[in-house]
């Protein structure tokens, strides 16, 4: 029996006997692998594991990843900044956060964020997510947690599925455009339709299988206005501030977006099999300004995979993977694109396991992570690319002590052509006496300095100069956290408490009255908080209420706070289902509350004469955004769903980097098919 087969049963059989109907009420009985890079029980995990699966996300009619985690995950926020997306979860941003597809990153990142309209909800089969320290796993970038989004794979002999979703458009910025007009296709590229539409074809014929999908989404582009003005709060000269209220917009910008995906997998006994896949993606971005340009974005990457099953316990699997992403300006009088970006990863990989020898599963593996970036940001007015290297070693041991109690250990050891060598330890206790978990978990993590960190040289239109600094250190943390899990017949909780610890963080430093920004290690500093999450099924069948809630500590600087997070922000969702024969009709009502944010900015000042430079006190004000949805399902085949995104309308007083940056009430009508 293969590696993974064999561990899912033997998991089934070691783990004390919960009932099992209990576990699939609260979604608890299936397998995850982000957590420890092989297959395990979700209750058997080291790390909290959260999961997300294609089922919901259908029953919802959720299309965006950015929607689904904003509801899945207490204090995580997307915004819309001058440069695209930007996350922040628990007081971290993008650069600390790792996205993976099917465990493999991604290339494309700009201001520190991924492309995230290239993450298709429709191909997904579930979305593993781990919040901590990661990188003795998956190495630089994992401090903060990892996000691993699993693709469907194809497991009958014939299937397709297709959905399509509508909403109208934010906003009509033009209307009746004439054939005639100079600007056309500006003014149609604007208003697009808020659309999402997919197919999907797989079939399985001996010991070959194939899959094809191909997606496309478009949404108009929209503006945002201010309602109220900032306040600006100088405690330390006892200055107060009102500004005018701005009267420029925010422009959100409108997208037109094309994926195409094939996959094809041989297995020609049942110790070898390979696999091939890739997909080619295209992005237009068109924003509100005339100016006969607009933003042209495109991404090949590809994975070749083999996986060799030496014996019943003993499995090794290779794997190459390619991304390369690349940005243009298109000029449409000219019709022709110019290159103005390109990010290039190559990453080739070979992991061994041997499973349950003496009770433990132990995982090896090494890979090796070749980075190109060309962009003008290296040398001042030209084009010019740089490039980055590393090679690791890492090695996990997953051991079942007694069936109550497991100890995971693993170590990665990384060799980077810039800052030599990096040591990631990790180790978990887990405690399982049913209905209760208990778990410890301690991992180090760390971070490279991007190409952009350590090259960068970029004068920007004359206001400010970038320096980067080939000199930085990698960033380090120590990440501790406390959890414990209960589950009864009507309850599942869990409550999680932790400390992250920073060292050597890489910041922008300005200097020469805000003219220039180095980048800099600087000193520690500490974040810290807790989760907690409750699934109830009050004594009503199909009746389920999830709320959870997180609450951060953020780290300080001498009194100065510069980091954004929220301190108490939490999620609710009831959800009731009703079945009849084959049919089965499911209300999901959701909210997102992101509390209060705190934080300080520079500025300057004048002081009895003489202008100064000082921080203010800026205020986000708590707000929560409502959501709600009707599916009808007719059996396996169908899903109808119909909703309101934002039903109670919610804008921000103050558009900025951090305020919310979505539009307005939303409807939505989706219908998933599949045979």
């Amino acid at each position: 029996m293969p590696v993974a087969a064999r561990e899912a049963a033997a998991d089934t059989v070691r783990y004390p006997a919960p009932d099992s109907a209990l576990m699939r009420k609260f979604d608890l009985d299936g397998v995850v692998v982000t957590a420890t890079r092989t297959p395990k029980r979700l209750m058997q995990t080291p790390v909290i594991t959260q999961v997300v699966r294609a089922s919901q996300i259908a029953k919802r009619g959720i299309s965006d990843i950015r929607n689904l985690l904003t509801q899945e995950i207490p204090g995580l926020m997307f915004n819309e900044v001058g440069f695209g997306t930007s996350i922040n979860l628990q007081g971290l941003g993008g650069k600390h956060i790792l996205f993976l597809i099917d465990g493999e990153r991604m290339a494309g990142e700009t201001g520190n964020n991924i492309d995230y309209q290239r993450l298709n909800l429709h191909n997904v089969e579930r979305i593993e997510i781990v919040q901590g320290a990661s990188s003795a796993l998956y190495g630089s970038q994992a401090m903060g947690g990892v996000i691993n989004i699993i693709t469907k794979r194809q497991t009958q002999p014939f299937s397709a599925a297709a959905s399509v979703k509508w909403s109208p458009l934010y906003e009509r910025n033009y209307r009746n455009v004439r054939e005639t007009d100079g600007q056309k296709f500006f003014k149609k590229s604007v208003d697009r339709q808020n659309l999402n539409a997919d197919l999907m074809l797989g079939a399985r014929w001996r010991a070959f299988t194939v899959q094809a999908q191909t997606t496309y989404k478009s949404a108009d582009a929209y503006r945002l206005y201010d309602t109220d003005s900032v306040v600006k709060v100088f405690d330390a000269y006892g200055i107060t501030i009102r500004e005018p209220r701005n009267t420029i917009p925010t422009q959100i910008s409108g997208f037109a977006s094309q994926s195409y995906g094939l996959s094809v997998g041989y297995k020609p006994s049942e110790r070898l099999s390979v696999s091939a896949k890739g997909s080619y993606y295209l992005l237009d971005k068109f924003d509100l300004t005339p100016d006969n340009k607009y933003e042209h974005n495109n991404d090949l990457n590809g994975t070749l995979s083999a996986t060799y099953n030496i014996a019943d316990n003993q499995q090794l699997q290779a794997t190459f993977y390619t991304d390369d992403y690349s940005r243009f300006t298109h000029l449409e009088k000219l019709g022709e694109n110019r290159l103005i970006y390109r990010n290039r990863l190559v990453q080739p990989r070979l992991l061994y396991t041997l499973g349950s020898w003496h009770g433990q599963t132990i995982t090896a593996g090494a890979d090796y992570l070749y980075e190109n970036l060309y962009t003008d940001k290296f040398v001042a007015g030209r084009y010019t690319s740089k490039n980055q290297q590393s090679a690791s070693l890492f090695a996990q041991d997953d051991w079942e002590i007694l069936p109550s109690l497991s100890l995971v250990g693993g170590i990665r050891v990384d060799y980077h052509n810039v800052y030599g060598a990096n040591v990631a330890p990790k180790l978990a206790l887990v405690y399982r006496i049913f209905p209760l978990t208990l778990r410890f978990n301690y991992a180090a993590g760390y971070r490279s300095p991007n190409l952009k960190e350590l090259y960068m040289d970029w004068d920007h239109l004359g206001m400010f100069w970038i320096y980067g600094n080939s000199a930085l250190k990698p960033e380090r943390n120590h990440y501790f956290s406390l959890s414990a899990e209960y589950v009864s017949t009507y309850l599942y909780a869990v409550a999680t408490g932790y400390l992250n610890q920073f060292s050597d963080k890489i910041e922008g430093i300005w200097a020469k009255n805000q003219t220039e920004l180095h980048y800099r290690n600087i000193s520690s500093s500490l974040l810290a908080g807790g989760y907690a999450s409750v699934r109830l099924n009050p004594w009503v069948k199909n009746l389920f209420l999830h709320l959870s809630a997180n609450y951060l500590f953020p780290s300080k600087s001498n009194g100065v706070q510069l980091t954004a997070g929220s301190r108490i922000s939490g999620t609710g969702r009831i959800e009731y289902g009703y079945g009849f024969g084959e049919h089965f009709i499911s209300l999901n009502v959701s909210t997102s509350v992101l509390g209060g944010k705190r934080y300080h900015v520079q500025d300057k000042i004048l002081v009895n004469g003489t202008t100064v430079e000082a921080y203010y006190l800026s205020v986000i004000p708590t707000y929560a955004l409502w959501n709600a949805s009707l599916a009808y399902q007719y059996a396996a085949y169908a899903t109808l769903t119909v909703g309101i995104d934002n039903f109670l309308n919610y804008r921000a007083p103050i558009v900025n980097f951090n305020s919310y940056s979505g539009s307005g009430r939303s409807l939505f009508v989706s219908l998933n098919v599949q045979i």
